[in-house]
């Protein structure tokens, strides 16, 4: 009875603070259980004035993220940028557009920490990641909470999220990971890039890559014009306002703050009143192994660092690959993927299904029966994947890569000729196909804008033989171009594809470098450090060798700086195997971002004498900017592979399956196991993972071996990996740490 008493006494006193405020802003600080991440979460909401008078009145719903060292209830003792209530940003604040705007603002938690831990000022579980909470995962929970909770216009068309700082970061993440729940992203000084994901394989996502994420959200950025992350902005506007229709910016005086707010949010209202549709063909980039997005579901087995991306997605079918990094990683064909499209199709109806992978030339056709909703399930690999839906004896044409063929890279003010390679994904022949190249931007002249292609066969890929020609402005203010490509046939089959090239300004030429092959330096890192590091892999003596890896190093008053590199030469790189490494800025600018470098593997058969160019590209600091230097330089290729494998990682499965992917400029003629019992030394055996040809492991070239293991008894193992390649060189190896072996 006292406790029902209690209750009512409570439920009569917040009646009461609501009905007072009716006419004002209600401010509300409240919390709700969460599943996702197994524990209470804190809000604060803001609802508008009148919104417990007008009792069936709905309103649109603007969620904002706050930045470091903040909280939902506002900053705690180090305060840069409030945003909440009364003189927080000289006014321009949440409460204060609330009170002359109908719109609900909700302001997640971003901690990190359960209640027992130490205090801590970093939110939202990004770089580093330190637990199992995935606030992109909360998003959704978060949505279905609030619009179980009020009355909110409960559709992505009068939904939008904003953030500031890290919050911002989080923004732009979160609306592109969920375009199908969101029409407008706003950030404020957002960081570029974060390491995110899972806690035992995160990744680094880079802002400027996901461009492709956003359609069907209108996209804006503020930032001040002494903000200390303004570079990065710089940098990010350089892709964006060249591949985004859909993106605009804006550049205030003010440092690191949530400038503008008003205005913000003004844009997220305008777009509410005439959202975006929703996109018919769409493109998705995700961190995580497993995701839905536009009511596809995507399901994979991977358990190491890497993105699933998907291109060109509708009714007639999609791209789908598995990458290491973006934009342009190695793909990992030993991923498993699972996808299930939405009801699209005729319930129980066969459907042929063509697969194509252009990089191994492979095409497979089967039939698949969607469900009794009209939903396709697919299994696919982690390679490069092109994928036909066809209900009809008719062709389905796609952009399966391009070349440029007169260049080693793209530069401006310099004709360049563009080859492209098309596939058809369809039943049927493709004749007498129209191909028109069209920029989407005035800085890029095309000088042969259409060719012509006779033929193009079902299930093949087709060279175009006349390449197009195209010239790029020297314009500083971007980094990137991006092509319409129009295909269509006479018989009024048509397929449009969207192509973006990274082009760079004429560099002056670099005679001073050193070649890391395999040895020591001590070199630049973290904007204003040095440390010593092992570059390369080889025989260290500085020479380029075919088999070898290694890295550009350009010296800068006295001090060793690691390179980007770019080219165009079939001896680096063989079959994609590549590696790019990370210099951390953080430590020096506070923002997240990193100076990228690479690691190009010579190809075996490289012939000695090779000449190959290259454009170097390396960060000077200058904070609060990054000076982005570049070059062009040649390296020549002597003597021959004498180079062992390297073993990049070995992984153990529940099921006893040992995998083992390696990374060599030669074919990987055999790899071993050896197993020895901790406990009974005695105990070994030893046997050979499977080669590509074999059914078990059949993606020839992707230097990935597996072998399951006859079932032991439990016991805990050391493993040595002894693997050679082609030209007979070995390298054997004990791989740290034990095996549970079943």
């Amino acid at each position: 009875m006292l406790i029902n008493l209690l209750a009512s006494l409570v439920l009569l006193l917040n009646y009461t603070i609501l009905h007072a405020q009716s006419d004002e802003v209600t401010v509300i600080d409240t919390q709700h259980y969460s599943s996702v991440f197994g524990e209470i979460r804190n809000y604060r909401i803001f609802l508008p004035p009148g919104y417990h008078q007008h009792s069936e009145k709905k309103y649109p719903v603007i969620y904002y993220y706050h930045g470091w060292s903040q909280r939902y209830f506002g900053e705690t003792y180090n305060k840069y940028a409030g945003i909440d209530q009364g003189e927080d940003n000289q006014g321009d604040n949440i409460r204060n557009f609330v009170a002359s705007h109908e719109v609900i603002v909700v302001k997640p938690d971003g901690y990190n920490r359960s209640p027992q831990e130490d205090y801590y000022l970093r939110p939202y579980n990004v770089s580093p990641v330190e637990t199992s909470r995935q606030f992109p995962l909360y998003f959704p929970e978060l949505i279905k909470h609030v619009d179980g909770s009020y009355r909110t216009m409960a559709d992505r068309n009068h939904r939008g999220i904003s953030g500031l700082s890290m919050g911002g970061f989080m923004t732009f993440w979160i609306a592109g990971k969920y375009p199908h729940l969101v029409s407008a992203a706003g950030n404020f000084c957002g960081s570029p890039e974060f390491y995110v994901g899972p806690k035992d394989f995160p990744v680094e996502f880079k802002h400027a890559d996901m461009y492709h994420n956003y359609g069907g959200v209108a996209v804006r950025l503020h930032y001040g014009d002494q903000d200390f992350i303004r570079g990065y902005h710089q940098d990010l506007n350089r892709t964006w306002t060249q591949t985004m229709d859909n993106y605009q910016f804006e550049i205030f005086e003010a440092e690191h703050t949530p400038c503008g707010l008003s205005e913000m949010f003004q844009f997220m209202l305008d777009t509410f009143e005439d959202p975006p549709a929703s996109p018919i063909r769409w493109h998705h980039i995700d961190a995580y192994p497993t995701f839905d997005v536009w009511d596809y579901q995507v399901k994979s087995n991977r358990n190491l660092p890497g993105f699933t991306v998907l291109k060109n997605v509708d009714k007639q079918g999609f791209q789908s690959v598995v990458r290491e990094f973006l934009p342009d990683g190695p793909s990992m064909p030993e991923v498993q993927l699972s996808i299930t499209t939405p009801p699209l199709y005729q319930p129980k109806t066969p459907y042929t299904i063509t697969t194509i992978n252009p990089l191994t030339n492979s095409t497979n056709t089967t039939v698949i029966h969607s469900d009794n909703q009209g939903r396709l399930k697919m299994s696919l690999d982690g390679g490069t994947n092109h994928i036909g839906i066809n209900t009809n004896q008719a062709p389905n044409i796609s952009l399966a890569s391009y070349a440029l063929s007169n260049v080693g890279w793209a530069q401006k003010n310099q004709p360049i000729k563009l080859s492209l390679n098309l596939l058809n994904k369809g039943t049927s022949a493709a004749k007498n196909v129209t191909v028109s190249l069209i920029p989407t931007r005035k800085t890029t002249s095309v000088k042969t804008p259409k060719v012509t292609v006779t033929d193009i066969p079902a299930g093949e890929v087709v060279v175009i033989s006349d390449p197009f020609t195209f010239e790029v402005e020297d314009d500083s203010t971007l980094d990137i171009v991006q092509f319409k490509l129009l295909m269509q046939t006479d018989h009024d089959q048509q397929w449009e594809e969207f192509l973006e090239i990274p082009v760079h300004r004429r560099a002056p030429l670099i005679q001073d470098f050193v070649v890391a092959d395999g040895r020591e330096f001590m070199v630049a890192t973290a904007g204003d450090d040095t440390t010593s590091m092992m570059l390369g892999h080889g025989n260290g003596d500085g020479v380029v060798n075919p088999g070898e890896s290694f890295v550009i190093l350009v010296p800068h008053n006295g001090v060793f700086y690691r390179t980007q590199l770019y080219f165009n030469d079939r001896n680096l790189n063989p079959g994609n195997h590549h590696r790019r490494e990370s210099d951390n800025w953080s430590s020096y600018d506070h923002v997240g971002g990193s100076a990228k470098y690479s690691i190009p593997l010579v190809a075996s058969d490289c012939p000695a004498g090779s000449n190959i160019k290259l454009l170097a590209e390396y960060w000077l600091p200058n904070y609060p900017y990054h000076i982005i230097k570049k070059g062009e330089l040649s390296i020549t290729v002597e003597g021959h592979d004498q180079t062992p494998p390297v073993i990049r990682w070995v992984d153990f499965g529940a099921d006893n399956t040992l995998q083992v992917k390696l990374f060599d400029g030669d074919k990987i003629a055999s790899v071993q196991a050896r197993l020895v019992n901790e406990k009974e030394p005695d105990q070994v055996f030893e046997f050979s993972l499977n080669h590509q040809e074999t059914s078990d492991d059949n993606v020839a070239g992707d230097q990935f071996f597996s072998y399951q293991i006859p079932e032991q008894g439990f016991g805990l193992y050391k493993i040595q990996i002894i693997a050679s390649d082609a030209s007979g060189n070995r390298t054997a190896k004990n791989w740290p740490g034990s095996l549970v072996v079943r």
